[in-house]
């Protein structure tokens, strides 16, 4: 799931973190 949020279209710095406490559902 991390893999999917890291191409989500957020970026790889702060969309890295966001999406593995934010989008980590």
């Amino acid at each position: 799931m991390a893999a999917n949020c890291d191409v989500c279209g957020k970026g790889p710095g702060f969309g890295h973190s966001i999406s593995h406490s934010h989008r980590r559902t």
